[in-house]
């Protein structure tokens, strides 16, 4: 296979999962930035982590202030609540509301139901080393050299 070949797999794979990302902004409303922090708050939760603003800045890559921003917006629209982190009664972690839990979970469903489908048929050494491939690949990607390993 030649590197035009897995260039152009690539290609589709991104293609396919900016398709994925506005089936999910279609069925949630949001976009953008808000989506992103939505998902990284539901991958959180699904992984029974807590996520705090400086958890969302380094992920996003923005400032505190921008983050707070986003985080204030969509808890006025009830989307997020700041919720009190019970061994630090000075900081706050940011969860979905409990009704929106449902609506995101619901929109993730639709939209993954291939996805988890396809994956289900993955035996668990296919999966392992699917993560790894994406790891070195989002690697080169983010560092702009192939990673040693």
């Amino acid at each position: 296979m030649s590197d035009l070949d897995v260039m152009g797999a690539l290609t589709r794979l991104e293609q396919a999962s900016t398709a994925l990302r506005n089936r999910l902004r279609d069925r949630t409303g949001v976009s953008g930035t808000d989506l992103s922090v939505l998902q990284y708050v539901w991958r959180a939760r699904s992984g029974d982590r807590s996520v705090r603003v400086k958890d969302l800045t380094s992920h996003l890559g923005l400032t505190g202030p921008a983050v707070t921003g986003v985080i204030d917006r969509l808890e006025r629209q009830g989307i997020l609540q700041r919720v009190p982190n019970p061994e630090d009664g000075r900081s706050r972690f940011i969860e979905l509301t409990p009704g929106q839990e449902q609506v995101f979970a619901a929109a993730l469903d639709s939209t993954n139901e291939q996805l988890h489908e396809l994956l289900s048929s993955f035996s668990e050494r296919e999966r392992r080393r699917l993560v790894r491939i994406v790891d070195r690949i989002v690697s080169a990607l983010d560092e702009g050299v192939p990673p040693t390993s």
